[in-house]
């Protein structure tokens, strides 16, 4: 249903793409992986809403996006200069981008001058807000407040029930999650500035959780306040799981799990096919090991024959939901961008 919208954009960021790239590398390699993750963006039919973001920035030069999820890990995104995170430079594979959805704040403008912008595309498809129509919902409504969906208008679904809410914008009547899975769905939100007059990374640990970690693993560098902001997004990567191994001084910061990356990268440091070793990030990720134990055997027995240690085995083992880097890198690089803190 968005065929028409993506391939227009295809088009566009191709062209884009050629005309940008250049500026910022020369290597024929590193074209060919954006000219992938286009084809990867127009399968999912999220390309269009990269288009309007990097369009968006064109007419306003004073914003910045700062997104959430592993569409950090899209060297596309550098290049347009619509991201700020070099995948190239933390070793962010576009291979482990896996995102549904684009969630995405805009930094130095109100959302909603975007909203309102694809508002204007309204030729193209309707924008309608996540709301739910019961008030023992309200929990839920709010935190989905800033989701949209983006339904293009020759598909909509003449049985939906909508209305317009006071900014304009359409609302669905219906429960929003009964939706989101046959349509576009996008988060926009906004990123605050930071009230301190000393940039330092600690500011990037906006929770007693990940304090106390940082506190246990005494971070020094980037990577390191990256690893801990990982960790406390994910789940029992740390919490019954790393926690016992590093006060027993089995694993420290340097070899400590954090991230899906640290799970590839630990994987091909020990020669396993990178086809398969994709394949085991993607089933350790998602916490796999009990609804499909037979997989998890097959992946042990992989492991195993190229030497990985049983102590890392029971670590991806444990692992119920890990982050991907990028998002605890966007973090980071967000702290340390002296325009983004007020007095």
């Amino acid at each position: 249903m968005y065929e028409y919208l993506n391939t227009i954009a295809k088009e566009y960021l191709t062209k884009e793409l050629q005309r940008n790239f250049f500026k910022k590398f020369d290597l024929k390699n590193l074209f060919r992986r954006c000219e992938k993750e286009i084809d990867i963006l127009y399968e999912r039919n999220l390309l269009f809403v990269v288009e309007y973001l990097y369009k968006f920035k064109k007419e306003n030069k004073n914003v910045k996006y700062h997104f959430r999820g592993t569409i950090n890990n899209l060297l596309l995104l550098y290049v347009l200069d619509i991201s700020y995170v070099n995948p190239l430079e933390y070793n962010l594979p576009y291979e482990l981008f896996n995102d549904k959805t684009i969630n995405v704040d805009i930094i130095n403008e109100p959302s909603i001058l975007f909203v309102n912008y694809l508002n204007r595309q309204a030729d193209n498809f309707k924008i309608v807000y996540g709301f739910f129509e019961k008030e023992d919902l309200k929990e839920v409504n709010e935190l989905l407040e800033n989701h949209y969906l983006l339904l293009p208008c020759s598909c909509l679904d003449n049985n939906m029930l909508l209305r317009f809410n006071d900014l304009d914008i359409l609302e669905t009547i219906d429960d929003y999650r009964s939706y989101k899975n046959k349509y576009m769905t996008i988060r926009i939100d906004e990123k605050n500035k930071i009230r301190c007059d000393n940039r330092c990374l600690d500011n990037v640990f906006t929770n007693d959780f990940e304090k106390d970690i940082a506190k246990i693993l005494k971070p020094k560098t980037i990577d390191d306040y990256i690893k801990i902001k990982s960790i406390a997004h994910s789940t029992d990567v740390w919490n019954n799981n790393q926690n016992k191994l590093v006060k027993e001084k089995k694993i420290n910061l340097n070899n400590l799990i954090a991230t899906r990356e640290d799970i590839l990268e630990y994987l091909l440091n020990h020669k396993i096919e990178r086809k398969i070793a994709l394949e085991i990030v993607a089933f350790i990720s998602l916490g796999k090991k009990k609804k499909e134990p037979n997989k998890w055997d097959e992946y042990v027995k992989v492991m195993k024959e190229h030497n990985c240690d049983d102590m890392f085995i029971d670590i991806f083992s444990k692992i119920l939901f890990i982050f991907g880097r990028g998002q605890a890198i966007s973090e980071c690089l967000y702290v340390l961008d002296k325009d983004n803190y007020c007095i």
